[in-house]
């Protein structure tokens, strides 16, 4: 599957204008099949709450969901408590840390 097939069936899952961050687009696409499937079966969990979020440090209101895949990249998904998703973020663990520090989690 293509990034921007992705994004679409990703944004019409959470019923939002989700931004997505990192380097979504080159890690998405550099994944394998299964892992695309994955991930998006994953964030249908998100969104139904089969998945424990954590609390940001930072922001009380904030939620993120996190999840590995493979070896080196990292998914992080935020999300307004009693409200709408923000942002996924697909990177490398290294950039993922930074963010998760950025958003105190």
């Amino acid at each position: 599957m293509h990034h921007d097939e992705a994004k679409l069936k990703i944004k019409e899952i959470l019923d939002s204008s989700i931004s997505f961050e990192g380097h979504f687009n080159k890690c998405f696409d550099n994944i394998k099949d299964s892992q695309q499937e994955e991930l998006i079966s994953w964030i249908l969990d998100c969104k139904n709450f089969n998945v424990s979020p954590i609390l940001s440090k930072n922001d009380r209101n904030l939620l993120g969901f996190v999840k590995r895949i493979g070896s080196n990249l990292r998914v992080l998904l935020t999300k307004k408590k009693d409200g709408y998703f923000l942002a996924l973020f697909l990177d490398k663990h290294k950039y993922y840390e930074d963010e998760m520090s950025k958003l105190g989690f």
